[in-house]
């Protein structure tokens, strides 16, 4: 006797289109719906699932939806935590969305693209079986998952900026690449090309007086202030000049981007402030590996969520990016292979900025570095980074299931 429902749902940030399958192979749906994407709309939801689960003497549900961001959040967690479907056991399946799109290739080669045909499938998929770990939510690591993401966003959009600023530098102030300051948006360098209109303006200004200006606007932090203020000058001289009306533009502009640089940078320590306060109430274990910081174990934690939903660290490694496609076809094995380009991009930006702290600060992760830099190959510096942090995949596994301190021999015994 039939007993599960199986429940697609196509969402989308006005509607949520439902598709009800039975057991079996019946293609013809137990009922098909359409309710709105609010609180409204899921309560007249789980009002018509419990009805036809009375109807047809059904005793499980299995929820399935795609993950839209958050056009898909609030549904899945009212689903999961919030809505009640007793006496009926449920269960909620959050599914990739390319997942669904080769489930419908496998069957149709050209299937229709609409939101009916796409709950239909959703259904169809759940009933298939072969079914991720159910969704749980937790609102801990929902919320250090918004402030995490969050900051990935600022800190991209500050290199975009950062990279902007550089373009109009070169044309103001050519050679300043070579000049004394190793970070261009530092705040002694950004006041160097904010208020110093032109190279004329610092070459002609006195030594002395550059150094007051470097000092100050340094805090007193540079050793020699007076080598610095000649490495100015000297850049200054050997920059190409620009004419007044194309100089006025560049400075305009340059100064716009200035102002937004600041209020990033602002931004990005107020969220690594709040980053490492909610991170302060999770019990967790990265910390204790050198190099990884709060904000690096705060993006890791919050996009792996359970670990338990990865069967081993083989699966934790692919959902992060940090796996190899494979070229192989009877007695010809390709030599090169690339990495795969599906995968969590939060979660492979955070292993990647972990490893490259980790293999500075952790003797065992920087021979493994150096070593695999010293291999001949392609991008040799890209490829033993990418080797590195999948390395870090398997021991941030490793303490997330035992729950222990970071002992390198831990490492070792992984690497045997």
């Amino acid at each position: 006797m039939p007993s599960i429902l199986f429940v697609g749902i196509d969402v989308s940030s006005k509607n949520n289109v439902v598709c009800c399958l039975p057991e079996g192979d019946v293609h013809k749906p137990l009922s098909r719906f359409t309710v709105t994407n609010d609180e409204p709309g899921v309560m007249i939801f789980q009002e018509r699932i419990k009805a036809l689960m009375s109807k047809h003497g059904l005793t499980h549900i299995r929820f399935g939806l795609e993950a839209t961001g958050p056009f898909s959040s609030h549904l899945a967690r009212y689903l999961q935590s919030v809505l009640t479907f007793e006496p009926y056991e449920h269960a909620v399946y959050v599914f990739n969305p390319s997942l669904i799109k080769e489930f419908k290739k496998a069957h149709f080669l050209y299937a229709p693209k609409n939101d009916r045909v796409d709950a239909w499938f959703i259904a169809a998929k759940l009933r298939s079986g072969h079914l991720p770990r159910a969704y749980t939510w937790s609102e801990s690591m929902a919320a250090l998952q918004r402030l995490t993401r969050t900051r990935f966003h600022v800190v991209h959009t500050l290199t975009r900026e950062t990279n902007f600023l550089l373009t109009n530098l070169f044309l103001k102030f050519s050679s300043y690449a070579s000049g004394p300051f190793r970070h261009k948006t530092s705040a002694t360098s950004l006041a160097v090309i904010e208020e110093f209109a032109s190279v004329e303006d610092i070459i002609h200004m006195s030594v002395e007086d550059l150094m007051a200006f470097v000092m100050e606007r340094g805090r007193n932090q540079f050793e020699n202030p007076e080598e610095v203020a000649l490495a100015l000058q000297k850049a200054a001289r050997s920059s190409y000049r620009l004419p007044k009306a194309m100089a006025d533009a560049v400075n305009f502009a340059m100064a716009s981007n200035i102002r937004i640089i600041r209020s990033l940078q602002e931004q990005a320590k107020s969220l690594q402030k709040a980053i490492e306060d909610h991170l302060a109430s999770i019990p967790q274990t990265l910390t204790s590996v050198p190099g990884m910081g709060p904000i690096f174990a705060a993006g890791i934690l919050s996009e792996i969520g359970d670990i338990g939903r990865f069967p081993s660290h083989m699966k934790l490694a692919k959902y992060a990016g940090l796996a190899w496609t494979e070229n192989q076809s009877g007695n010809f094995k390709g030599v090169e292979s690339r990495l795969i380009k599906s995968g969590n991009r939060y979660l492979k930006y955070y292993f990647t900025e972990a490893a490259k702290s980790v293999q500075v600060h952790d003797t065992i992760f920087a021979q493994y570095y150096s070593h695999k830099k010293a291999e001949p190959a392609k991008y040799a510096e890209k490829r033993a980074l990418a080797l590195t942090a999948r390395k870090l995949v398997r021991l941030v596994d490793h303490l997330l299931r035992t729950n222990r301190l970071y002992e390198p021999q831990e490492v070792i015994r992984q690497e045997a």
